[in-house]
């Protein structure tokens, strides 16, 4: 998981060294396996504004690009299409290091002459950058941009690659990142406030969600955002995609994968139009049934895969990719978003056999929060309503038949000693608690009973507690100890020990032990004889 300083930022004040930050997140459990800085080759790079466009004397596909620099004005050999006066351009002058179009390495910028047009200077693509691999045209910033202005302080990040456990699927998103860093600095995670404005027109009216198979999707929420406009995301999107490694493509898969990357709940966008009966269906595959899937390949489902259907025929295979039938395209105008929990075990095989890994699959396959589908949805319709002039209908859609409550665990002084050898006070061990958003309530002098946060999977039982503190706490600070008692004494299998004095025996006699593929078919075990 990549994750992007400063949209964690956005979140809680960060005020410690960046590399003490991640020795913190590293002996807490994330481990930081690596800092990347995304501005690490932009010396010389300023922010300009495009002031002149000119045709190049002795090439027809080739522009005379002025540049205001604030301090200087270079005119530069330029052959982007998307280039226009009055845009804010991330400017490279003589010198600074580029990655090269060709070799993919980086390079330094000399001064050269074009058809007979001298040329100091560049106006960089975001490849050259090295923030992506897009090169079509030119990387255009916001028009407030500050002129002048070295791009690294403008736009300048620093990336933390971590290393997520599978049990821990909540760190696979920037919020709950941002609840362990909170918790480890002590200071209070500021989430986004959600609120956006409804229609009259009631969703239930025009949409019907219908699960046929409890046991593989615990919740299906849905909501209708209609007289959508689809194009760019704002560059702020764009900049924080970019950075956790994901490409932009319009501001509805956009606001898709924002929202995953906020909140670590995947999200479909479907053409409500295109949607049969105006009613979403989650049911098994039918054995043989097709679906063309978003990347234009027809692929054969069984019937232990899950589908998410309309009326007559599957529009997408749930949580794995959606259909090619349903895709948004510039000509939509009415989004259904999808955000839904499947059983994990049918998203892990489904993904294997369908070869369809994705960054929505491997959360969906670590069991995430059925509780975690609605802020999701709600914070994705408030996007979808703001960057894409969207009207969403009243309501949100939401079959939860596998819903549950969350019972308190108890945790005790005693108990804490008994399992960590440490001598945690009550108030510690409820202050540490309720910095990881747990809900405590105590229920003696020395023992409380405490409630996961919502989007907290892991936590089932009194030692699951007794963990938290004890890496909130930090591990170098539990005492090394000595066992109270001694060790049970060990029973030796007699099977396994004459398998291994009979493999002594063999190996004594000259033979050679071979150990064949486990997995492999009969013509290939065939051909083995």
């Amino acid at each position: 998981m990549k994750a992007s300083l400063k949209w964690i930022r956005d979140y809680l004040d960060i005020s410690i060294p960046l590399q003490e930050l991640a020795d913190k997140l590293t002996m807490a459990g994330l481990e930081v396996g690596g800092i990347e800085s995304a501005s690490k080759s932009w010396d010389r790079v300023v922010v300009g504004q495009v002031i002149a466009i000119e045709p190049h004397p002795n090439a027809d596909r080739l522009r005379l690009a002025t540049v205001d620099l604030a301090v200087q004005k270079e005119t530069v050999v330029c052959g982007a299409t998307n280039l226009k006066v009055g845009d804010m351009v991330a400017f490279a002058m003589v010198g600074a290091r580029l990655i090269d179009g060709h070799s993919g390495e980086l390079a330094e910028l000399k001064p050269a002459k074009i058809r007979g047009v001298s040329s100091r200077g560049m106006v960089c693509s975001e490849k050259e950058l090295g923030i992506s691999d897009s090169h079509e045209g030119v990387m255009i910033l916001p028009p407030n941009a500050p002129l002048g202005v070295a791009l690294a302080d403008y736009i300048g990040d620093s990336i933390l690659d971590l290393d997520i456990t599978p049990n821990r699927p909540d760190l696979l998103s920037i919020i709950g990142i941002a609840h362990e860093v909170g918790a480890l600095t002590n200071r209070k995670v500021s989430v986004p406030s959600i609120s956006y404005t409804e229609s009259r027109t009631d969703i239930n009216k025009l949409v019907s969600v219908e699960i046929v198979d409890p046991d593989l999707c615990r919740r299906y929420c849905a909501s209708l955002v209609e007289d959508v406009t689809i194009g760019e995301s704002p560059f702020w999107m764009q900049e924080r995609l970019l950075a956790c490694g994901m490409r932009p493509i319009n501001n509805v898969v956009d606001i898709t994968n924002y929202v995953m990357l906020e909140y670590g709940q995947p999200l479909h966008a479907f053409d409500f139009k295109l949607l049969r009966g105006g009613k979403i269906i989650v049911r098994r595959a039918g054995e043989g049934e097709t679906i063309t899937t978003l990347d234009d390949v027809d692929r054969k489902l069984d019937s232990e895969m899950l589908v998410i259907a309309d009326t007559e025929v599957p529009v997408a295979v749930a949580g794995i990719m959606g259909g090619a039938e349903s895709e948004v395209t510039e000509g939509t105008t009415a989004i259904l978003l999808e955000s839904a929990n499947f059983n994990p075990a049918t998203i892990r095989r489904g993904a294997s056999i369908l070869r369809l890994g994705s960054e929505a699959s491997s959360r969906f396959e670590k069991m995430l929060s059925p509780d975690l589908t609605l802020p999701a949805l709600e914070r994705a319709t408030q996007l979808l309503v703001e960057l894409g002039g969207g009207k969403a209908a009243k309501g949100i859609v939401d079959v939860y038949p596998g819903k549950s409550e969350k019972m308190p665990i108890p945790i005790s002084v005693a108990q804490a000693s008994r399992l960590m050898g440490v001598e945690w006070s009550l108030d510690w061990i409820e202050q540490v608690l309720t910095s990881l958003e747990f809900e405590c309530r105590r229920t003696g002098e020395s023992q409380l009973e405490a409630v996961p946060p919502y989007w907290r999977t892991d936590i089932e039982q009194t030692a699951d507690l007794v963990e938290e503190v004890a890496r909130i706490t930090g591990y170098d600070h539990v005492p090394i100890a000595t066992l109270a008692s001694l060790l049970p004494e060990q029973r030796r299998n007699a099977h396994l020990s004459m398998r291994e004095q009979v493999r002594d025996i063999m190996v004594g006699c000259g033979f050679q032990e071979v150990i064949n593929y486990s997995l492999t078919n009969r013509d290939c075990t065939d051909g083995m004889q």
